[in-house]
């Protein structure tokens, strides 16, 4: 339902991104490509009616990406299969800027999941997910338990900039933009996000016609990590000795370097697997618009 409460916590959500993605404008750019997505996509939080895998990655923020687009809608696909990334969005949430003039303004967004204070305070008292003594399988299947909990609590979303819309809705509550999003999960513990969006709603054309090829759109992702718990006191675990990267274990020195489909996920002494988690990042991508 949509509440004044509501509203205010979503309008902070996106003042907060826009300063993040304002002050990551004079970062690179990736420029992409436009992808003519030949079949519509439904947003269910499922990659199988994708057209093969994600088509881009940002190392830094260990998120893998596609955008396509047909003549009525524009399709988003996140994708994460590291830990830490995907408890940090469905805690602290994730914002997804459009820019429909190719450029770097922040005036629409997606914000979903919403950041909800009360799991963040749940996850703030919980493990440290810090592996010692080859201990790493056991504190990421925790992890992974608390990031399916997450998921269940995932349940609203807000709109700015959108024409007619722009409110904070519960996710099965159909709002009058028609932008759909969803984020589930796979069997591989690959996190996919997805977003249908009408571009009426935003590019104030019902239907992109073939004189718009090669039309220049930016979309900003982002991050906010989360504040870091104090680690109690006397509880025997090490901790990194250099940075939240690092920490030693066994005989040596182990990092962790995310994973999922574009990174391995072997366990290591010593690793801090959720080093992801604390770090906000920021993705621009500009592309250019599909027609066949």
């Amino acid at each position: 339902m949509q509440n004044k409460f509501g509203q205010a916590i979503g309008a902070f959500v996106v003042m907060t991104a826009a300063m993040g993605c304002f002050a990551a404008k004079q970062a690179a750019v990736k420029k992409a490509p436009g992808v003519w997505q030949a079949t519509p996509i439904v947003a269910d939080g499922k990659a199988d009616d994708w057209p093969g895998a994600y088509a881009h990655y940002n190392e830094d923020a260990m998120l893998g990406y596609s955008i396509t687009n047909d003549s009525v809608n524009l399709y988003l696909r996140i994708e994460t299969g590291d830990l830490g990334t995907q408890l940090k969005i469905l805690e602290q949430g994730l914002t997804v800027w459009i820019d429909k003039t190719g450029k770097d303004n922040q005036v629409t967004a997606i914000n979903f999941p919403l950041p909800t204070e009360a799991r963040s305070s749940r996850r703030a008292t919980g493990g440290q997910f810090y592996t010692d003594g080859g201990d790493e399988r056991k504190a990421r299947l925790e992890l992974e338990d608390r990031v399916r909990a997450a998921l269940t609590n995932v349940n609203e979303y807000s709109l700015q900039g959108f024409k007619g819309c722009n409110l904070q809705y519960a996710l099965n509550e159909k709002d009058s933009c028609g932008v759909m999003m969803r984020v589930g999960v796979d069997g591989d513990n690959e996190m996919v996000w997805e977003a249908t969006i009408p571009f009426r709603a935003f590019y104030f054309k019902q239907l992109i016609a073939r004189a718009e090829k090669g039309r220049a759109l930016s979309i900003c992702m982002e991050t906010t990590g989360a504040p870091k718990p104090a680690p109690p006191a006397g509880d025997g675990v090490r901790r990194p000795a250099m940075s939240p990267g690092f920490s030693i274990g066994g005989m040596g020195v182990g990092v962790n370097f995310g994973g999922g489909r574009w990174g391995s996920q072997q366990p290591q002494q010593g690793v801090n697997i959720t080093q992801s988690l604390y770090k906000s990042t920021k993705t621009w991508v500009r592309f250019g618009l599909a027609h066949p």
